[in-house]
């Protein structure tokens, strides 16, 4: 059933050892203590509807204005010197709500942990979770690559609400428990993580509930001989069940994933480091019935390659090859961030014959109701005009070939640079023998004109830039042909002490022919609906100002404008403007 059946179950016995916890969650303190802490945020948003389209449209609203009043209040005890508890109370209060009106209140957050026996780490209620790119793992969402500084409160506002972390976590309802192993002789590390965690509960009739539970044991190694020669190997576990006692239906889902991931230092010293670096595994997919499997499929991929770091440059440079299965599935590595099948908050639909509005960089930059930190059912829907190379991560089933990456400097170099390409084909062609290809490229680029110029206030100067292709050939009726383009400049430029001027634009392209398959059963494709052919862009601008009360206090006011154009039909050519006012505060 998986690659590992006969594989690593012991790596260690009878060498000492001490046992500790991984993260102590809370100081030693001697008395009991309770302490307020949380968010507060007030935004204002006008958007107005204008463009060609206006001109034959007497039936939607011009502008629109909304906005609300959020305040997350953080009530954290500490019992004792190993016990937290945490609970967060939100209060809402929509624009325009007065005296009560429109207030709503609910809990958003509850969780408690602590140390047992000063060994074991524990956690239950919310919780953070992420293993790796192909067993629980949280791809990011597109239309962004270097997003500039004008933008970020918007997506601040999306990633605190949709619960986004920077290491890709996903935000699950369980517990877990942690513990670590320390050793003095050959082996340094073993940690071990597992968790279980409820993603979908039961209508009690046609839904049962859907568990996923897991986690991950990695063993490091001690540093040897002059080089620095260490290896860390872990072993990975995602299963997804649902629990068919608790609804009346007798099918559900067992899929298990199941990977073993390498971190090799061949080399490492204070010019050069060089490490070997990969992940493989296997996913098992189950539809389990009383009566027969209606579906039975497993597959693998592989992810292996070396990476070279130059450390008196501050450049690093990386090649992998990948293949993963045209098979290969697994919800909690391929869920995406954004939803293309649902309703947006504003203007979804427009004209007089209530057409329904496809998704821009608008949308994307801030509407919350796009977004989801949930697992899928299977492979969701996805726009080819913003990602069609790699639509669910780096766990994209279908997909074999080169990746190549390069870095230059870090955070605090006046310039930081990157360059990621992937070079992919198919595996099993989809509606034809013929394969498509793949090619995609993203640059980013952060110069630090303040450290260039020896200014003391800081000015920054942002790009970013994806290209797409995808190619098929064939005759007339296979061929497919899609280019997109993104590119993103952001500029800030701090004005006065703690005032700073923002500017920034997102320019967006796609252009050419792809077949899009509907997808049923987790991964299978049922059909193929008409030709997707597009010509279009989106052109969005923006300038506004932050002024920063202190690191955790700021105000932002903002413009914003958006020009959306199809060359096949220029009358239906509209823009949307934002006036944006975001107060955050957190304490």
């Amino acid at each position: 059933m998986y690659l590992f059946r006969h594989g690593l179950i012991i790596l260690l016995v009878l060498l000492p050892l001490r046992v500790q916890a991984q993260d102590a969650p809370v100081e030693n303190t001697e008395r009991r203590t309770v302490q307020f802490n949380g968010l507060g945020r007030a935004t204002v948003q006008q958007t107005s509807l204008g463009g060609t389209l206006l001109d034959t449209d007497s039936t939607t609203v011009e502008n629109v204005a909304d906005g609300d009043f959020v305040l997350d209040l953080a009530l954290n005890a500490q019992p004792n010197d190993v016990t937290e508890v945490q609970g967060v109370l939100r209060m809402r209060n929509e624009f325009g709500g007065f005296f009560g009106e429109g207030v709503a209140l609910e809990v958003r957050e509850l969780w408690a942990r602590g140390i047992v026996a000063n060994v074991v780490e524990y956690r239950v209620g919310d919780m953070d979770v992420a293993l790796t790119p192909y067993t629980l793992f949280l791809p990011d969402a597109e239309g962004t690559v270097n997003e500039p500084d004008l933008f970020r409160p918007q997506q601040e506002v999306i990633a605190y609400e949709q619960f986004y972390t920077g290491e890709n976590e996903r935000r699950l309802q369980g517990g877990k428990v942690d513990f670590g192993l320390s050793f003095t002789q050959v082996l340094d590390l073993v940690n071990v993580r597992t968790f279980l965690a409820r993603t979908r509960p039961t209508n009690f009739v046609s839904t049962p509930t859907r568990f996923l539970g897991g986690g991950r044991a990695e063993v490091v190694s001690r540093a040897f001989g002059p080089r620095g020669t260490q290896a860390t190997l872990g072993v990975n576990l995602a299963y997804v069940w649902d629990d068919l006692k608790t609804g009346a239906v007798t099918t559900g889902l067992r899929n298990a994933t199941m990977t073993l991931d390498f971190d090799v230092a061949v080399r490492n010293d204070e010019n050069l480091a060089i490490r070997l670096v990969g992940e493989t595994g296997e996913s098992s997919l189950r539809l389990k019935d009383d009566d027969e499997t209606p579906i039975d499929e497993d597959d693998t991929f592989l992810d292996i390659g070396a990476e070279v770091h130059l450390k008196p440059w501050n450049l690093a440079v990386q090649a992998a090859f990948v293949d993963v299965g045209p098979d290969f599935y697994n919800p909690a590595a391929q869920s995406r961030r954004v939803n293309f099948a649902r309703t947006k908050s504003f203007y979804n639909r427009i004209g007089n014959e209530r057409t329904l509005r496809g998704t821009t960089l608008f949308d994307l930059t801030r509407d919350q109701a796009l977004y989801t930190f949930a697992l899928s059912d299977q492979l969701m829907a996805y726009d080819p005009r913003f990602s069609n190379v790699l639509p669910y991560g780096p766990a994209t089933p279908n997909r074999r070939g080169l990746r190549l990456e390069a870095g230059y400097g870090t955070d605090d170099d006046a310039l930081e640079a990157s360059l990621r390409t992937a070079f992919l084909r198919e595996i099993r062609g989809q509606g034809t023998t013929e394969l498509k290809d793949f090619r995609q490229i993203r640059a980013t680029a952060t110069l630090r004109v303040d450290q260039l110029a020896g200014w003391s206030r800081s000015v920054d100067a942002t790009l970013g830039l994806q290209h797409e292709n995808t190619n098929r050939g064939g005759v007339d009726v296979e061929q497919v042909d899609l280019s997109s383009n993104l590119v993103e400049l952001g500029v800030a430029a701090e004005v006065y002490p703690r005032l700073s001027l923002l500017l920034g634009a997102k320019l967006r392209s796609a252009s050419g022919s792809d077949y899009i398959p509907v997808i049923e059963d987790f991964n299978d494709v049922r059909d193929f609906p008409a030709r997707f052919e597009v010509d279009d862009t989106d052109q969005l601008v923006g300038a506004g100002m932050r002024y920063g009360f202190r690191e955790d206090i700021y105000l932002t006011v903002q413009f914003q404008h958006l020009n959306y154009s199809e060359n096949a039909t220029p009358d239906q050519d509209y823009g949307l403007s934002q006036v944006y006012v975001l107060y955050s505060m957190s304490f």
